[in-house]
């Protein structure tokens, strides 16, 4: 798998994806997810946005699309950065919160670098495991928070969630 597999054009990792997460540890989870959105489970399998498998959603990312079109690596690449699309996307889940921030510290650190400050943003601070921003408690040891980024964050995950 290339470093990029997983790296998505707006500045999100994708290894930090409930979708992607379940793609790859939880069939009854992912079906679950699945039904919720309507879909099948194969429509909503994701094996990171530079794959050859894309949920259904992710196939019609704009930012691929874009970036494809101006030749550009990622969406921090651009001249446009943050364009007013970006700025949408960011403001619709919580997830996305540090979106640019994300997207400029991997450009000023290179992959390598950020995906390694990502992913201890998304590990538990008990065990390790990489969670989902909208993992309450650690997907593989229980532990709350989750990550450092849910903590920063549980307020506005809380309230998506519709949990209290």
């Amino acid at each position: 798998m290339s470093e990029l597999t997983t790296t998505a054009y707006c500045g999100l990792f994708c290894e930090t994806c409930s979708v992607y997460i379940f793609s790859k540890t939880d069939e009854v989870a992912l079906e679950a997810l699945a039904s919720k959105f309507g879909m099948t489970k194969e429509q909503m399998r994701c094996n990171g946005c530079r794959s050859d498998k894309l949920s259904a959603y992710c196939e019609k990312c704009h930012f691929t699309a874009c970036a494809s079109e101006k030749g550009i690596q990622n969406c921090e690449d651009c001249a446009d950065f943050p364009c007013d699309k970006l700025k949408d996307f960011q403001k619709q889940m919580p997830h996305r919160a540090e979106l640019f921030e994300s997207a400029e510290c991997r450009k000023s650190l290179g992959i390598q670098k950020w995906k390694e400050k990502i992913t201890a943003d998304y590990s538990c601070g008990k065990c390790g495991n990489v969670n989902s921003p909208y993992f309450v408690k650690c997907a593989k040891c229980g532990n709350v928070p989750s990550s450092p980024f849910f903590d920063r964050h549980s307020a506005e995950i809380k309230k998506h969630l519709k949990i209290d």
